[in-house]
């Protein structure tokens, strides 16, 4: 891996790091051990592992001084000065114990912990293990791609630990670099002889300046009794009370939201507690938008928030900025009443169609109804098997007919009519108010989604004009049977009827009488923004990929030719980025052009009938009706094609639902986990996998990191620019990470 540093910031040690004492600095160049450590470390000339020992025997020692001074401080207080000081250990040959979820190859070279009354295990080679890695204050590493992907993934580790210090080392120099929820900043080289900024690093991990927040101080690390280092619960406060023994069970981008989910109890339920730094100049806070949605009554199949706030140290909220201001973040904190389970868990394929149909139906009604749209359904935020904690919620009596009660061809009493869905994650949803033809909100024309599943039009900021985009050949499906008994007995002859097509229309919309270049031409003109069949695709992404992975139970061992077929598949999916300039190719197209033998091909064999039907829903997804002249006049056209044609498949498979084994997935050899939800909201698939071979988040999540800083420079929730001065984060990431691809 080539090194490659973080740019380095002229007014860094001004702006990022408080200044010691001139009194102590000079106490510190006195020390004969500290100049005998500084003349060793000055010795090394090219082997990095010769600067381990001194390096760390060199800060512990500065750390010794600073340490005493502070504890002579009148306001130990505001310091947050620990009861013991931070020691350096070299632990360059060993892996921090107790990621939170999954597992990664970190060997930081030297780390900063707090001393403790037992001390740390130190081994034959001198070096330290066992370390948890909620104990790390900061590290040390002679490589700095490797320091940078080691601070991203120690930031997700300490969610009470908003801002990290750490150093990148050389023979001859180093370089202080600040990781924080607004990106990453770091200073100048320097000699091995700049007492002061060596002392300005030690003294700012107990005093950082202005700022600069290092504790969120409402989470509490809780290690189990009788193991120091054992992995930690967390104690966490908030409005409603404060919650021990927490599990995290996701976290996200390190510098984009720093989203971390919590699980804790309450009396018998479980809660999600949701954490994140939240862009000052969001227009829309997630706790607001779903405020209204449960307004007049709960909305089955949608997460509820029981309390959100800001979170502060005091009196003071946890802010996050740029040295100049103009990227602010602040932390937000939700309790929400809801969990849910992955898809990849789902017990029998009919469960799953079951989720996705109840996913539309919800999805609709909260465009229609609350004015809400979504704009990131993905794997991560649309979930099954939901349970609810109690809450004051009252039941919504408009809530509309879901498959339960389609299927049993009863309506439920509200307080009985619960969803099989529940859509979670609203940080990326738009309010729909104002929203007219001529007059399209801003917002809506940004662009923003988890890139394996983001609508093609969405992927380009373009209306989508290639191929079969602009073949209109599919109209509204009709019912038959027993299916258009069902339908038209809970949803009326009048919502069947409203979508019917006439002999000119598909969808309800105009096919343009003009040639394909003559279309082309005119999509140019047209003003991209975000409507709601987008989000209706990217339900069909989801669905897509699930159906794609899952494993029925009767199913016999995969040949390698299937696995071959699932590999060209799944590498779709895997590869896709949001592109940087409007386009109007997606790498995607070809999944939705394929004939239905190959579309069924790619499914094992007690599957195939399902592949048609995914087949069937592609061909109504792929067409651009944005460009039909007139496009379809009702929004939720592609919901109700895609619910019509799962209804119908539904009902005719009755008996034939395909029990699955949950949480089993057929192997790819690209892109496995990072496409996977590694915990969001309930169960996760990892859990699943504690009898078999353990599932890496490997090599790091600084994998994850590229595609979610792709997914944020796409975003109006993100500015790409706060994330390091004079850089494109995107490039330097995938050179930070080794030149990996992008994965997630």
């Amino acid at each position: 891996m080539a090194h490659h540093d973080v740019e380095p910031d002229p007014t860094f040690f001004d702006d990022r790091l408080k200044a010691c004492p001139k009194s102590v600095v000079e106490a510190i160049v006195r020390r004969n051990d500290v100049q005998r450590w500084v003349a060793d470390i000055s010795k090394v000339k090219k082997k990095d592992a010769h600067l381990y020992q001194p390096v760390a025997s060199l800060l512990t020692a500065i750390n010794q001084t600073v340490f005493e001074h502070l504890q002579n401080a009148e306001d130990k207080d505001s310091l947050h000065l620990p009861k013991r000081p931070i020691v350096f250990l070299d632990h360059h040959s060993h892996i921090p114990m107790h990621l939170p979820i999954g597992t990664v190859d970190d060997r930081p070279d030297i780390i900063g912990v707090l001393g403790r009354e037992h001390g740390y295990k130190i081994v034959y080679d001198g070096t330290c293990e066992g370390v948890s890695y909620h104990c790390i204050e900061t590290i040390v590493d002679a490589k700095a791609a490797q320091a940078t992907r080691y601070a991203f993934n120690i930031q997700q580790a300490r969610p009470f630990r908003p801002g990290l210090f750490y150093l990148s080392v050389k023979p001859g120099e180093f370089q202080v670099v600040y990781s924080s929820p607004v990106g990453i900043g770091a200073s100048e080289h320097k000699p091995w002889g700049d007492y002061a900024s060596l002392c300005a690093y030690i003294y700012s991990l107990y005093v950082p300046p202005e700022g600069h927040v290092l504790y969120d101080r409402t989470i509490v690390a809780q290690e189990p009794a009788g193991s120091p280092l054992g992995k930690p619960a967390w104690a966490i406060e908030t409005k409603d009370g404060v919650y021990s023994g927490a599990s995290i069970i996701f976290f996200g981008n390190s510098w984009g939201r720093g989203t971390t989910v919590f699980q804790a109890k309450r009396k018998e339920h479980s809660v999600i507690i949701k954490d994140a730094y939240i862009d000052c100049g969001h227009r829309n806070d997630e706790a607001e938008l779903l405020q209204p949605v449960h307004e007049h009554g709960r909305l089955p199949g949608v997460v509820r928030c029981i309390t959100a706030e800001d979170v502060k140290n005091g009196d003071d909220s946890i802010i996050s900025q740029m040295k100049d201001c103009t990227f602010t973040k602040k932390k937000r904190r939700m309790v929400l009443a809801d969990i849910g389970q992955e898809l990849y868990l789902a017990k029998s394929v009919n469960d799953l169609l079951m989720a996705i149909y109840d996913t539309l139906e919800v999805h609709r009604t909260l465009a229609r109804d609350c004015q809400i749209l979504h704009r990131d359904m993905s794997i991560y935020n649309i979930l099954m098997y939901p349970v609810s904690a109690s809450c004051t919620y009252d039941f919504s009596k408009d809530a509309p007919p879901l498959i339960d009660d389609v299927l049993h061809g009863e309506l439920r009493p509200p307080e009985k009519r619960t969803a099989r869905c529940l859509i979670v994650d609203f940080d990326n949803a738009a309010s729909l108010v104002g929203a007219k033809a001529d007059a399209i909100p801003e917002e809506l024309r940004c662009r923003t989604g988890t890139p394996a599943y983001i609508a093609r039009a969405v992927a380009s900021g373009s209306l989508s004009t290639t191929g079969g985009s602009l073949r209109w050949e599919h109209k509204m499906p009709e019912l038959s049977g027993e299916t258009k008994k069902l339908y038209t007995k809970l949803y009326g002859e009048d919502r069947y009827n409203k979508y019917l097509d006439s002999q000119d229309t598909i969808h309800g919309g105009g096919v343009p009488q003009e040639t394909e270049e003559e279309t082309e031409i005119r999509a140019l003109g047209m003003t991209f923004y975000h409507r709601w069949e987008y989000d209706a695709e990217s339900i069909f992404w989801t669905m897509y990929a699930a159906l794609l992975r899952v494993v029925p139970k009767t199913s016999p061992k995969e040949s390698d030719r299937s696995r071959d077929k699932l590999d060209r598949h799944w590498k779709k999916f895997y590869e896709h980025t949001i592109l940087r300039e409007p386009s109007s190719e997606d790498s995607r197209d070809s999944l939705l052009d394929q004939t239905p033998v190959a579309f069924s091909a790619s499914f094992l064999p007690a599957m195939r009938q399902v592949g048609l039907l995914i087949k069937s829903i592609a061909r109504h997804v792929y067409p651009s009706y944005a460009v039909m002249t007139p496009p379809p006049p009702h929004e939720d056209h592609l919901h109700e094609a895609m619910q019509r044609l799962i209804l119908q498949y539904l009902v005719d498979h009755r008996d034939d639902p395909i029990p699955l084994v949950p949480g089993k997935l057929r192997p790819v050899s690209c892109g496995d986990n990072p496409v996977i939800n590694r915990g969001a909201y309930g169960t996760t698939h990892q859990e699943q996998e504690t009898r078999g071979e353990k599932r890496q988040r490997g090599p790091t999540d600084g994998v994850h990191a590229v595609r979610l800083l792709t997914r944020s420079s796409a975003s109006q929730h993100a500015d790409p620019a706060a994330l390091g001065p004079n850089f494109d984060i995107g490039v330097w990431m995938m050179q930070h990470i080794g030149g990996m691809e992008d994965q997630g």
